[in-house]
């Protein structure tokens, strides 16, 4: 089991970092979730949850970042490649 109290940091810091890139796109409802065993770190914005589990902080803001350029350009063309890449963004996304 993963030390807890480094996870609620972890968590803080998260929140820290991503309150302004969610304030910019007026994203209200975001958490980063920690199971209560340690063993699953999940980015939840709205309804789509994010599998995140050991990723540096960096790499959750990138998880975000790619969930934001699929709302915005959700109405657009992403080209020829669009499955392709829209599969790749959401490979941590999980399901229900």
């Amino acid at each position: 089991m993963r030390d807890m109290e480094y996870l609620e940091r972890k968590r803080i810091e998260v929140l820290k970092e991503i309150k302004p890139i969610c304030e910019a796109f007026n994203i209200k409802d975001y958490d980063y979730i920690i199971s209560p065993t340690g063993q699953t770190e999940i980015l939840r914005v709205y309804d789509t949850k994010i599998g995140c589990s050991s990723n540096s902080i960096s790499a959750v803001i990138q998880e975000l970042t790619g969930y934001i350029f699929l709302q915005v350009w959700r109405q657009r063309s992403l080209g020829a490649f669009e499955n392709q890449t829209k599969a790749v963004i959401k490979r941590y996304w999980l399901k229900g």
